[in-house]
C-alpha cells in the first residue's frame, strides 16, 4: 500500500501552478477563469466608483453670437385676453384650493439624480459659461436663423403633469416651455426638457384683475409690502434651475402696476434674466420696466388657445404664420391643453415644410437685444 501511494504521489518540488499548467486543457480552463474574475471585477469596480461622479449641469450652447438676421419689428396683437382655462385642470393630483397644491413629486415624477443627461453639440467652458448671464447660459441651441420666417412658440402652465411634459417634450419641433414653480419635482422635468433640447423659462404667478381666479401659491400681489412682494419673488425665482428668464402667468393687475413691478424687474435684472410680457393686459408696463433696465425683454404677438377647440386654435396658427410672414418673427404662446397637444402634432410638421423656423425665446430676443 505504502509503495503504490509512493508511486503516485507528485516529484518533490513541482508546484500546484507546474501541475495545472502540465495539460493545454487545464490552461485553457485557466485562461477562461481568469478572464472571468477580471470582467467581474470591473463591474465590481465601476459599480462603486458610479455614486461618486458628480452629475454635471446641463450646460446648452446658445447660437446667440452667430450673425442675426434682418428683421422687422413684429405686430403686436393689442388684446386683454386673458385666457381662462385653469392651468389645475390637466394636473396629476387633485385640488380645490391653490393654497392646497402638495409640493411632493407625483408617482411619475422623475427625481433629478434619475434624468439622464446629454452632453451638449458643442460645450462652453465652465468658466465663461459663469461669466455669461443666464439667458445665455442656459439659453437652448438655436439652429441658424437667416432667410427664414421665425417662430418662437411659447408654452405656459407647463410642469403640474409629468405625462403632458413628455407629451409637450415629443412635439417635432423647439419649443420654449414655461414651467410653474409651484410644479412638483420640478428640476427633474426641466433637466428632460433641457437636454432635449428645448428652452426653459419660470412662469410667475401674478394677480389678475378678477379676484376669484386664484393665480396659484405665492403669487405676486399689489396688496403685499415691499419686504413680502421681493421675499416672493426670490422664493419663486429660487424654485428651480436651467431657465433663462420670465414670464408672467396671468397678472393683468399686477403687470398694470409699475411700483410693485419695478421690485420685481429689479431683481430679475439682477440675476440676468430675460422677460418676455405675456401682455395679459394691454397696460402692462413690464416689457417697458425691463428695457429701462437693460434687461433683454420680448412682447407676447398671440395667444394660440383662448379658445380651447382645436378648429380656434388652428385659425390662430394660421395667424401665426400670417404674421411670421409679414414681420419676419412672431411670439405665439399657448397652454398644454389635450387639445393643443394634437393640433400641434399635426401642424408643426406642415409648418416646418412651409419653411418656417421654430427657435427659442432667447434666439428671438438676441435680435433685438443691444446689450
Amino acid at each position: 500500500m505504502s509503495s503504490q501511494l509512493r508511486g503516485n504521489k507528485k516529484p518533490e518540488g513541482q508546484s500546484r501552478v507546474d501541475r495545472m499548467t502540465a495539460s493545454p486543457a487545464r490552461v485553457a480552463v485557466l485562461c477562461a477563469a481568469v478572464l472571468v474574475i477580471s470582467a467581474s471585477g470591473g463591474i465590481l469596480i465601476g459599480k462603486l466608483l458610479d455614486p461618486l461622479k458628480s452629475t454635471s449641469e446641463i450646460r446648452a450652447v446658445s447660437a446667440l453670437a452667430a450673425p442675426a438676421a434682418t428683421v422687422e419689428p413684429a405686430v403686436h396683437e393689442k388684446s386683454d385676453v386673458l385666457v381662462p382655462e385653469s392651468p389645475f385642470a390637466y394636473n396629476d393630483y387633485p385640488v380645490t384650493r391653490a393654497e392646497t397644491v402638495k409640493l411632493e413629486p407625483t408617482p411619475e415624477a422623475v427625481p433629478p439624480s434619475e434624468v439622464p443627461l446629454a452632453s451638449a453639440s458643442a460645450i462652453i467652458p465652465d468658466r465663461v459659461q459663469d461669466e455669461m448671464p443666464a439667458w445665455k447660459r442656459y439659453a437652448a441651441l438655436s439652429p441658424p436663423m437667416e432667410g427664414k420666417p421665425l417662430i418662437a412658440l411659447v408654452i405656459d402652465d407647463v410642469g403640474l403633469s409629468h405625462r403632458l411634459v413628455e407629451e409637450l417634450n415629443e412635439l417635432p419641433a423647439l419649443l420654449t416651455l414655461a414651467f410653474l414653480p409651484y410644479a412638483p419635482a420640478l428640476q427633474g422635468k426641466v433637466e428632460l426638457v433641457r437636454q432635449n433640447g428645448n428652452e426653459v423659462m419660470l412662469h410667475l404667478p401674478m394677480e389678475p384683475t378678477d379676484h376669484h381666479v386664484d393665480p396659484g401659491p405665492d403669487a405676486l400681489l399689489t396688496s403685499l409690502s415691499k419686504e413680502e412682494l421681493r421675499a416672493r419673488t426670490i422664493r419663486n425665482l429660487d424654485s428651480f434651475e436651467g431657465y433663462v428668464g420670465v414670464n408672467n402667468h396671468m397678472g393683468s393687475r399686477f403687470t398694470a402696476d409699475g411700483t410693485a413691478m419695478a421690485i420685481v424687474m429689479d431683481i430679475m435684472a439682477e440675476r440676468g434674466l430675460l422677460f418676455l410680457d405675456s401682455k395679459t393686459t394691454s397696460a402692462s408696463t413690464g416689457y417697458r420696466l425691463a428695457a429701462e433696465r437693460g434687461m433683454p425683454s420680448v412682447k407676447r404677438d398671440i395667444f394660440i388657445d383662448h379658445v380651447i377647440d382645436e378648429a380656434a386654435i388652428l385659425k390662430q396658427l394660421a395667424k401665426v404664420e400670417a404674421m411670421a410672414e409679414r414681420s419676419g418673427v412672431v411670439i405665439a404662446i399657448g397652454h398644454p391643453h389635450p387639445a393643443t397637444i394634437r393640433v400641434l402634432q399635426k401642424w408643426l410638421p406642415e409648418a416646418k415644410k412651409k419653411g418656417f423656423l421654430f427657435v427659442p425665446i432667447s434666439a428671438v430676443t438676441a435680435l433685438t437685444f443691444k446689450g
